[in-house]
């Protein structure tokens, strides 16, 4: 086990616009699963608040057609397309995206290769995907689609797993926001769309700022801030009187860290910074990131520190 201290925070009162962040373009990444279904309603929330398009997007892998007969791809792609344009007729029926307009993309390739592509193409700001089961967080897997999505994308990525499925959070928002600061090094993406979020949605944020990851030692701080509007065209993030209580002095990792404070302050929502080309697993050591995505007990946006791209 390692030993982590925490330290106390100082945090200084912020002035952020409340739309300095947009997201113009959003993508669902389905594969018409149950967990797709939990991340659409994430998805059509975002794109509702944002005022963003919405694509429903799903890719064809031509290699499991390879001994039908030639026609079988193209049948498989009209038939996730009719599928996408049911779902999308369904949504408006049933008023789930009254304000939202939602397109639907089929592609035919190996997801990896296209997706760079697709992000470019469509000028993303978001993609959100759905995990897969857990069994415990340390047996956890996320899925190969999402990823691929979460080491590939060049955009900010929302996944959201089997227990993110709070009806109230996926229809009104987050209440609770934790910012996790990892070791890297600070994120100022990260940050924008953390204060951003909080302001779209009057949410408390939470921010736990890993400072140092070293032989066997982590040194964190937490900090606890919520938003007040005093006037209508200034929203303020000022220090909160509470703050979470102490974590142990024997906790376990970083992963370990950021998954204590997320239960200890109810997140809603976790906003993760990952270093710029960060994998966040490999043919044989899972990452910290990895073990946070997996065990979260709600949705994770993840973001690489050096995104250029404006959203």
């Amino acid at each position: 086990m390692q030993e982590i201290d925490l330290v106390p925070a100082i945090s200084q009162v912020s002035l952020i616009t409340p739309d300095q962040t947009t997201l113009r373009n959003i993508l669902l990444a389905t594969d018409f699963s149950e967990y797709s279904t939990r991340a659409l309603s994430y998805a059509l929330g975002i794109a509702s608040r944002y005022k963003s398009q919405l694509y429903l997007f799903h890719c064809v892998d031509p290699a499991p057609y390879n001994l039908v007969e030639p026609g079988a791809v193209q049948t498989a792609c009209d038939d996730a397309r009719r599928e996408l344009e049911q779902l999308a007729l369904d949504l408006r029926y049933e008023g789930k995206a009254d304000n939202i307009e939602i397109k639907v993309v089929v592609e035919t390739g190996d997801f990896g290769a296209i997706l760079a592509g697709v992000i470019k193409d469509l000028n993303l700001g978001l993609i959100v995907v759905g995990t897969h089961g857990r069994t415990g967080w340390r047996k956890a897997i996320l899925g190969s689609v999402a990823e691929i999505v979460m080491d590939q994308a060049s955009c900010p990525v929302l996944s959201v797993g089997p227990s993110a499925d709070r009806t109230r959070t996926q229809e009104f928002g987050p209440e609770n926001i934790l910012l996790a600061i990892k070791a890297c090094g600070p994120s100022q993406l990260a940050e924008s769309y953390a204060f951003s979020l909080a302001s779209k949605y009057g949410a408390r944020l939470t921010v736990v700022d890993v400072l140092q990851n070293q032989s066997g030692r982590v040194l964190a701080k937490v900090s606890q801030l919520e938003w007040s509007e005093p006037e209508r065209k200034n929203s303020i993030l000022k220090e909160g009187s509470t703050k979470p209580e102490q974590l142990p002095s024997k906790i376990g990792t970083e992963s370990d860290v950021i998954l204590q404070v997320a239960d200890q302050s109810a997140a809603d929502l976790i906003v993760l910074a990952m270093p710029a080309g960060h994998k966040i697993a490999s043919r044989f050591v899972s990452t910290s990131s990895y073990q946070v995505l997996c065990g979260a007990p709600c949705p994770v946006l993840s973001l690489h520190s050096l995104l250029g791209r404006e959203q």
